[in-house]
């Protein structure tokens, strides 16, 4: 039976090895040899595909940027309530950050101590023109009766909340004995989420 890993494209190989590689060490100590290699495909084969390493990679984090900017059309759709939405928008976006933590990790440190890739620039405007409106709007639909202010801060809550502690990773674990990796706990977490968010202050 043929590995997961075997049964994609070469082209879709070579990204999603380099979407593990960016997990496990980090944008620095990757090099297109390496990608090769583990890919199961020679040196040429990858610049014929992709032509550089920065665009192998600005490739492999748009897969990732994807998922998270396609987690905010959850907030979009009208079949559900407001806070049905936002616990799906939660659970769908917290689902994609277990997935990647690493690589999560290193792109935000890519963006706050160096310039950030293309597709980070691009997936920071979505959430500077779209995403965090959208979180906004939502809560301002759970909550009409609070002013800009207030919604504005229960936004930036859930988005440190969704953020922060998968980002830290196991320092959380090693500190608090909180293990976010484990779905109870988890599901526990974004209840939590969401009940901040929808409580009347």
């Amino acid at each position: 039976m043929k590995s997961q890993l075997e049964r994609l494209t070469t082209k879709e190989r070579i990204v999603q090895v380099t979407m593990d590689m960016i997990a496990e060490e980090g944008f620095q100590s990757i090099t297109i040899r390496k990608i090769a290699a583990r890919a199961g495909v020679n040196v040429a084969a990858v610049n014929y595909h992709f032509g550089s390493k920065d665009v192998l990679i600005n490739e492999a984090l748009r897969h990732v940027t994807n998922q998270l900017k396609n987690a905010f059309e959850y907030l979009r759709t009208n079949d559900q309530d407001e806070e049905t939405k936002l616990y799906t928008f939660i659970s769908n976006f917290v689902a994609i950050i277990v997935e990647y933590p690493d690589i999560i990790k290193n792109m935000i440190s890519h963006a706050i101590y160096d310039h950030p890739l293309n597709v980070q620039e691009e997936y920071l405007a979505f959430i500077r023109n779209e995403g965090f409106a959208l979180i906004k709007e939502t809560i301002g639909k759970i909550i009409p009766e609070s002013d800009d202010n207030i919604i504005s801060l229960k936004a930036l809550n859930l988005v440190s909340g969704l953020n922060f502690p998968f980002i830290i990773g196991d320092h959380i674990k090693n500190l608090m004995g909180v293990d976010l990796c484990n779905e109870e706990m988890r599901q526990l977490y974004i209840k939590l989420l969401v009940d901040n968010v929808c409580r009347r202050d």
